[in-house]
């Protein structure tokens, strides 16, 4: 009877939670160092609300992912907008020094052959040496996962990002 409880589940909420997370973090990064309204919507996607003004559990989440990133000092901002946005949002130092430090590959797709990955860094010929450290950005990085498409690669970017 308890068989199912025992089996390994994706977590979904963990996953969506990570990619409200990285949106976020790329909108703060690409707009810093002004202060602008950043909105549920930009971060979880466009949610009509219900016929009792509720917003679906995805939409809420993303609006509570901001809330977080305010209270772990990753981005500052004025004021809530209802539970829409937050007003006057900004990166902290701590995210900008997080987001713009070089690194080493966060992810690689371990599906893929050696020469391929999500997340190319190898030296292409050709390429000048401030374009191949651009791409060991943290945030060129997590640009490239939230391109992709792949969870596993945002789960690990943002994983660094929050245990560096």
């Amino acid at each position: 009877m308890f068989e199912r409880y025992n089996q390994p589940m994706a977590d979904i909420n963990i996953e969506n939670f990570y990619r409200h997370i990285a949106v976020a973090l790329n909108l703060l990064y690409s707009n810093f160092p002004s202060k602008f309204a950043l909105y549920v919507d930009e971060v979880a996607g466009i949610d009509e609300p219900d016929e009792y003004g509720l917003h679906s559990p995805r939409y809420t989440s993303g609006f509570f992912a901001l809330l977080w990133l305010e209270e772990e000092g990753y981005m500052r901002f004025a004021d809530t907008i209802r539970e829409d946005g937050v007003d006057q949002a900004c990166l902290t130092h701590k995210a900008f020094l997080k987001l713009s430090a070089a690194c080493d590959p966060i992810y690689v797709d371990p599906t893929l052959d050696n020469a391929s990955t999500v997340l190319p860094l190898e030296p292409r010929v050709g390429l000048s040496p401030s374009v191949i450290e651009e791409r060991k950005l943290v945030i060129s990085q997590l640009r490239r996962a939230l391109r992709s498409g792949s969870s596993l690669a945002v789960d690990k970017v943002i994983q660094h990002i929050l245990h560096t």
